[in-house]
């Protein structure tokens, strides 16, 4: 869940190229996010860049878009959807194998 916190884009990219950097070649990065199908999604106090803060916590959600580009470097492996918990939280659990 690393991947909702309060950072921006530009952070989660170089969050992304850091975990890249210490991966084996064939290794794996494998994240799950809330995605923009969440029904928190646009709720709270918008913090920006599809941050919003709800009870005190700040949450990114996802979008598929914004997945693909974080990707940047990696061979894509899957991007499922699923649910999670009573509203039900709408998540991404994306799989990235670094190339070699």
């Amino acid at each position: 869940m690393l991947y909702c916190m309060a950072l921006t884009e530009s952070e989660l990219g170089s969050l992304s190229r850091e975990i890249w950097r210490v991966v084996k070649p064939g290794g794996l990065n494998v994240y799950t996010a809330r995605n923009t199908n969440d029904p928190h999604y646009g709720k709270g106090i918008r913090r920006g860049e599809d941050l919003y803060e709800m009870g005190g916590f700040v949450v990114h959600f996802l979008s598929r878009e914004k997945v693909r580009r974080l990707a940047s470097g990696y061979d894509p492996v899957s991007v499922d959807e699923f649910e999670e918990g009573e509203l039900p939280r709408r998540l991404f659990r994306v799989t990235l194998r670094k190339p070699g």
